[in-house]
């Protein structure tokens, strides 16, 4: 059975569900200023993400920096796809496959403003043409750092964790300070600090 958020988005079957019961577990874990419809709209990409086995982000048939002159290039109703397939593109990399961009050795900040930028776009172009979701891709824009927390919780929330995991996970804790991943750490047991004079 199907249904229809307030974002309009399809949401059906397990998968849908499954990543809703945790996107909104980690929004109430780390008190994120997102709303429903925000929550909705993570929890079908997500799903969507996993749906598409044979077409993983890894594997995309654009750079960032790619898509991105070809959404300022666009007319209008080509340029709202480009911009969202950025945006959503940007997310799922520094949220959920960090380990593609470490070994591209693309920095975070680059994804996070790609993704900020291609939302707020979005937004505007939506609201120019008069048309419904401006509202949804402004806080997307807007809370794009708080939405990544999210989906990285998820992340690490649906994953089997192996020592390699868990010692790139205190490499992110090291470089990114995260109250979220120490926390992570103490949950695996670990004890996160830093060596005395270090950052």
């Amino acid at each position: 059975m199907s249904r229809t958020d307030a974002a309009g988005l399809v949401t059906e079957g397990n998968l849908f569900d499954f990543f809703h019961e945790r996107v909104e577990s980690a929004v109430l874990h780390q008190r994120a200023p997102v709303s429903e419809n925000a929550v909705y709209y993570l929890s079908s990409l997500l799903a969507d993400q996993a749906r598409r086995e044979d077409e993983a982000v890894e594997a995309a048939d654009a750079t960032l920096v790619e898509l991105r002159h070809r959404a300022v290039m666009a007319a209008p109703p080509e340029a709202v796809s480009l911009w969202r397939k950025l945006g959503d593109r940007s997310l799922l990399l520094t949220g959920f496959f960090r380990e593609h961009l470490e070994r591209r050795h693309i920095s975070r900040d680059y994804c996070v403003r790609m993704g900020e930028t291609a939302y707020r776009s979005l937004e505007r172009l939506l609201d120019a043409r008069g048309g419904g979701f401006a509202e949804i891709f402004a806080e997307l824009a807007e809370r794009y750092p708080a939405c990544v927390e999210v989906i990285a919780e998820v992340r690490d929330e649906t994953r089997e964790r192996s020592d390699t995991d868990i010692v790139r996970l205190y490499e992110e804790w090291l470089t990114s300070g995260s109250p979220r991943v120490a926390e992570r750490l103490r949950q695996l047991g670990l004890v996160p600090t830093r060596a005395v004079g270090s950052g």
